[in-house]
């Protein structure tokens, strides 16, 4: 997805681009339509529900709001709506709030306002409980169901040559296709920034299996049948790993499928180490490869992927069922693995030196290993790290107890897994000792108090997770979205892996806060905003979870149905606007921006589907 190399084929479509209309930036004529902003899913009777009215700079304000019952045609609840002003440098838009929190009744619902050119409604919607489990779960499962490597790659890759073993060949078929353009198969990229490995594959894993936990733990009979399917499909990617485990060593990063066709004949192990670049031309290629070939150049560390691979296979060894490998054949890959990168992990990393992303994904397979086999090694490992961890909240000027990722003071910010440090700690906190739980929770308010504080510093009605961010020449600044000037540029992309695995961060803490209610409620609210933007309520008013609400992410590529997205796959999402780090975009076509960039916004990527999913699973209250 994320991949700049994945999207080679792309470019061709730029003939077409003057005839293509795009969603651009919205300016103050894009926003002149008032529009009435929801979660196109759904609310949960208790929880805080509020719809957002958009309107264009110099409008006058609109008028009450009325709940209406879509079904009886009635009105159920009216009240007023309240300002709530310009959002920073979003340039052209104005919003007012509706709440209508005090309204408990299922049923399906929409929120009419009058303006100055009439009546304007919002998109049904549903208010009853576990709505999302009820319309949103099965879809994703299904997608990553219809990502499954098959045809003739599954073929293609029961035969592939192992690159620095001359004559030698593995079985590396299974895996699930990396996203809407990316027929590779990928562990994790951006090897060579140091801090932005994103968990892909390895992910997916361990979200469905890790799901299936969580929603077994609700207890509710209506889960049985996701619960099945989950654990059928977190198997299929445990035995995936076990295929790419390489004997002595650690996993096969990277399967690629290069050139302009995507031709099975081409399949190969991919090499990690590259670079991006844009395509200027439908020949050109996004990768630019490394030559140097040094021991285990294919293999990945444990922030590339490694960490969470040992993770899912763990789990997976503790589930109720085989996949195609016996159980035990998982465990015994994941401690291989695991004792393996122990050893060698920094010979592995493009700079030789352990971060924050090293920490997080060594305390998840650590962890796992030990819930696995309560072998004191596992422990004790996990103890490390999670100190470790624990020690890189920082403060620094008038930022308080932010993740530092580095040896110094650089903030962690993350495309995808934001949510991670906090997710690993909770995720070990119960097999921790009591001094040790004591730290955890004092580090997850610590943390989740700042994610707090950042994303409420500027006027903020969707209540959108803001960042603490590093740019390209060592200023930090806190933003709405990932930034254009890093040292991943010129990639960057919508982010909304990052939201939900914030969101399933909020979550996994509520209940260690039940003494702090204020708090607890705090969290609940954070977490449900960012589901209610990928839902739907933000300023695009587009359901960013294909097949779920009104609104079209669907076609991607300058609008060609060449690469449809599938219903259940979550697109990469909002940005910043490409001219500005503080405006906003969406879905900008070849004609607006003249490149090979509409993937940004509108491809489907594994993360975001797998976060949201792990997100959703967890208990809302």
């Amino acid at each position: 997805m994320i991949v700049l190399w994945k999207i080679s084929s792309r470019a061709f479509w730029s003939s077409f681009g003057a005839a293509i209309f795009a969603t651009s930036v919205l300016s103050a004529h894009a926003a002149a339509s008032v529009r009435v902003l929801v979660d196109q899913v759904g609310y949960e009777p208790q929880a805080t529900k509020v719809a957002l009215v958009e309107g264009a700079k110099g409008d006058p304000a609109p008028g009450n709001f009325a709940l209406i019952n879509v079904d009886s045609g009635k009105t159920v609840l009216e009240g007023p709506l309240h300002s709530a002003g310009e959002v920073y440098d979003w340039r052209g838009m104005v919003f007012w709030n509706a709440d209508f929190s005090a309204w408990h009744e299922p049923g399906h619902y929409k929120v009419r306002i009058a303006s100055q050119n009439g009546q304007v409604e919002s998109c049904p919607f549903t208010i009853d409980t576990e709505v999302l489990e009820r319309q949103t779960l099965s879809n994703v499962l299904y997608y990553f169901k219809g990502q499954r490597a098959s045809g003739d790659f599954d073929q293609a890759d029961r035969h592939l040559a192992i690159p620095d073993e001359p004559g030698k060949f593995v079985d590396a078929h299974g895996g699930w296709y990396d996203a809407t353009g990316d027929y590779g198969i990928h562990l994790s990229h951006q090897n060579l920034t140091s801090y932005f490995n994103p968990q892909q594959v390895p992910l997916v894993a361990w979200s469905l299996l890790a799901s299936y936990r969580a929603l077994e733990a609700r207890g509710d009979d209506n889960f049985t049948e996701y619960r099945r399917r989950m654990l059928d499909e977190g198997l299929y990617g445990a035995d995936y790993l076990v295929r790419i485990k390489r004997r002595d060593g650690s996993f096969f990063e990277s399967l690629s499928a290069p050139g302009k066709e995507k031709l099975a004949k081409d399949r190969e192990i991919g090499n990690p180490n590259w670079r991006t670049q844009i395509k200027t031309s439908t020949t050109d290629s996004t990768e630019q490869h490394v030559d140097a070939v040094a021991p285990h150049t294919y293999e990945a560390s444990f922030r590339a992927g490694g960490g969470i691979a040992i993770a899912a296979l763990a789990l997976a060894s503790t589930m109720p069922e085989d996949g195609d490998y016996p159980r035990a054949q998982y465990l015994q890959a994941a401690k291989d693995a695991f004792s393996f990168l122990s050893q060698h992990n920094r010979e592995l990393l493009n700079d030789g030196v352990e971060n924050i992303l090293d920490d997080y994904c060594v305390l998840m397979a650590a962890t796992e290993l030990y819930r696995a086999t309560h072998a004191e090694e596992y422990r004790s490992a996990a103890t490390t790290r999670a100190a470790s961890l624990i020690a890189r909240l920082t403060t620094m000027e008038e930022w308080h107890d932010y993740w530092r990722a580095d040896g110094r003071t650089r903030p962690f910010f993350h495309p995808s897994d934001a949510g991670l440090p906090v997710i690993s700690l909770l995720n070990y906190y119960k097999m921790a000792s009591p001094e040790e739980q004591k730290n955890i929770r004092n580090a997850v308010e610590r943390s989740l108090q700042f994610e707090l504080t950042v994303t409420g510093e500027v006027n903020n009605p969707f209540g959108y997770a803001r960042q603490l961010v590093r740019m390209g020449d060592g200023t930090a600044r806190t933003a709405f979205f990932f930034p254009h000037d890093t040292e991943a540029a010129p990639w960057w992309q919508g982010e909304d892996a990052r939201l939900s695995s914030l969101a399933a961060a909020a979550r996994m803490a509520m209940p260690l806060f039940s003494d702090k209610p204020a708090f607890q409620a705090e969290l609940s609210n954070y977490a449900w905003n960012q589901l209610h933007w990928i839902l739907g309520r933000n300023p695009f008013d587009v359901s960013l979870l294909i097949g779920s609400g009104h609104g079209d992410a669907a076609y991607m590529f300058f609008r060609s149905y060449k690469y449809t997205n599938a219903p259940g796959v979550i697109v990469n999402g909002i940005t910043a606007s490409s001219d500005r780090e503080d405006g906003i975009a969406f879905n900008q076509g070849f004609a607006v921006t003249g490149k090979d960039e509409d993937w940004r916004w509108t491809e489907g990527w594994l993360p975001h589907s797998a976060w949201y999913l792990y997100a959703v699973s967890l208990p809302s209250h």
